[in-house]
């Protein structure tokens, strides 16, 4: 009996031991601290399968842009945020640029990385406490980053895929820990080359290009966006089980795209308010909106005890989870930046297979037409980025998906914040493995099972 006791003792300490010993001592004598295991950089991302969607806006354009045509394309496979970059997360990153700038004189960067904390101001409402305490105080932790441009949200993404990449190329001897690191040209060949000579004989065959653990963290272009707040693993009708058989599902087969405008119903929004009957911590909630946005002139949140989203701002970037994938508030609460560049006929002219925009296209058929300039003749010009999503400020039309706005790069204000995303190798074919599934054979590779 003793010796099976001491075998669940042995089990147990290794399922709680890190956990207790991580604690650290009160003891003047002595204070034990494990080291942390290294940070998974997937962590907080959403696998989202590879498919083909009808990419555009699928009901009337009230504005009459008629910017998004609907049309058949098809997306790899990528990772998205769970939820939308939070202030706390953002924050990591502007001290982080502050420590390792400031003391080299160059406080300029850190200044190029601070959100714009003026969006809040307006000439005729009362804003100052959201000016000063929105993105500093600890109140506002968890709520979405806002102020920021196009470029300052791929300056973070940048930055998140040294830290994800860090700890690897430190262990590997690719770049010195004592310095910090700045990004992959810092990246000494030559010193891990004269380290890998002194390692076994397994290590020194190995490629220096798998010490780069993950593809560059980026915002997701349009269509991946589209695709992962159209995705839908809901049954259409009694009868369809393809909801249960979808690529993102566990039983994979074919893709079911949620076509439908908003993500509480198949058609219009008669379900738009949560009824009671919901599961999980929906459970019991009756009358709230299943997103935040602004429901008609002066209703942001509905009159106290009957509202309606309850959220007068931007609401925390964990309450609407409007997605079967876990993905929160990919409609309402924030905008969100994409990729892309601003053309009112992309949808027409990008290829049909990963569409994206970027700055080297030229629009029309000759130089004399392929240049926008902004105040010239147009508002669009080649610094315009699309954002999606719709927000707090909004109303429901721009909840929708398939509709699109665009803003300059450089400039931001309180309605747009943003996700990242990052492409993932390997993850299109879920073919079963007795016919040779791409995606399992990576598996295969990545845990080495035979």
């Amino acid at each position: 009996m003793n010796f099976i006791n001491s075998i669940l003792l042995f089990f147990a300490f290794l399922i709680l031991g890190p956990a207790i010993v991580s604690m650290e001592s009160n003891s003047n004598t002595q204070s034990i601290r494990f080291t942390p295991p290294p940070s998974d950089p997937y962590e907080g991302t959403v696998l989202v399968r590879g498919g083909t969607f009808a990419m555009g806006l699928d009901e009337e354009s009230v504005i009459g842009d008629w910017n998004n045509n609907i049309r058949r394309v098809t997306v790899s496979a990528f990772r998205i945020d769970q939820y939308e970059v939070s202030n706390k997360k953002y924050r990591e990153f502007t001290n982080w640029v502050r420590e390792v700038y400031k003391p080299l004189g160059k406080d300029s960067i850190y200044k190029t990385v601070l959100p714009d904390t003026l969006v809040w101001k307006s000439d005729l409402a009362y804003n100052e406490p959201m000016i000063e305490g929105y993105f500093r105080s600890p109140a506002f932790n968890e709520y979405p980053v806002v102020g920021v441009s196009w470029e300052q949200a791929n300056a973070y993404c940048r930055w998140r895929t040294d830290r994800a990449n860090e700890k690897a190329l430190i262990a590997n001897g690719l770049i010195d820990a004592k310095n910090p690191y700045l990004g992959k040209s810092q990246i000494d060949f030559d010193r891990a080359d004269s380290i890998r000579k002194n390692l076994t004989l397994k290590k020194q065959n190995k490629n220096l290009g798998e010490y780069v653990l993950i593809p560059d963290f980026r915002l997701p272009t349009e269509a991946e966006w589209e695709y992962a707040a159209k995705l839908s693993l809901q049954k259409s009708s009694p009868n369809d089980k393809a909801s249960r058989s979808g690529p993102n599902a566990s039983n994979r087969g074919i893709v079911d795209p949620l076509n439908a405008p908003y993500p509480w119903a198949s058609s219009g929004n008669e379900n738009i308010r949560y009824t009671g009957n919901e599961k999980g911590k929906n459970k019991g909630i009756v009358g709230m909106y299943k997103a935040n946005f602004k429901n008609g002139t002066g209703d942001y949140m509905g009159m106290s005890g009957k509202a309606n989203d309850g959220a007068a701002l931007p609401s925390k970037v964990n309450s609407f989870n409007q997605s079967p994938l876990n993905i929160y508030n990919i409609r309402g609460n924030v905008n969100e930046w994409v990729l892309d560049l601003y053309r009112p006929m992309s949808t027409i002219d990008v290829d049909d297979f990963n569409p994206y925009r970027a700055n080297a296209v030229a629009d029309g058929d000759d130089s004399t037409t392929a240049i926008y300039q902004t105040g010239i003749n147009t508002l669009i010009s080649n610094k315009s980025r699309v954002y999606k999503g719709g927000s707090w400020k909004d109303g429901l039309y721009w909840l929708n998906p398939g509709t699109r706005r665009f803003l300059d790069q450089d400039k931001s204000n309180n309605t747009i914040g943003f996700r990242c995303a990052i492409s993932a190798f390997g993850m299109d074919n879920t073919t079963k493995p007795e016919n040779g599934g791409g995606a399992w054979n990576w598996i295969k590779e990545k845990f080495n099972i035979n």
